[in-house]
């Protein structure tokens, strides 16, 4: 998505602002539990979840809040993303996150919006957690691999 936490770099599409949304590999796995838990209410329909809904500014911003620094940031377009996944796709190399970035990121589309909030959403139902950016970026800065 743009966000290198190892080297505190980012890189905002187009003007950062278009929202989407996300759920943590905890959250899927509570949406899981929690449909099978549930048979009931979700039988034969979608759910929709959602662990938060923000854009890429707001978790720039609780990224910098959390390591206590300016990231150095670096700016494109979805559509310089998706002309990249193309030339990429020609020569074989690796193109998909390319493209789907790009369609997550495209101005204006909310193509990534399963919910219109997590109050609206499924998720309370399934017990999945509502998360901030905050608490995304904390997540992510204190992972460590073993």
């Amino acid at each position: 998505m743009g966000f290198n936490a190892a080297s505190q770099t980012a890189t905002i599409y187009d003007a950062g602002t278009e929202m989407f949304t996300g759920t943590t590999l905890e959250g899927i796995g509570n949406s899981v539990v929690g449909v099978l838990s549930h048979s009931e209410e979700t039988v034969n329909r979608f759910v929709n979840v959602l662990s938060i809904k923000t854009c890429q500014n707001e978790l720039l911003q609780a990224f910098q809040k959390v390591t206590g620094r300016e990231w150095s940031v670096q700016h494109s377009t979805a559509e310089t993303l998706r002309t990249e996944g193309r030339a990429r796709k020609d020569v074989g190399a690796s193109w998909t996150l390319h493209i789907a970035v790009a369609q997550l990121l495209d101005p204006g589309k909310a193509r990534n919006v399963v919910a219109a909030s997590w109050k609206e959403s499924d998720s309370e139902l399934l017990g999945v957690a509502e998360e901030t950016p905050e608490s995304i970026a904390e997540r992510v800065m204190n992972f460590k691999i073993c």
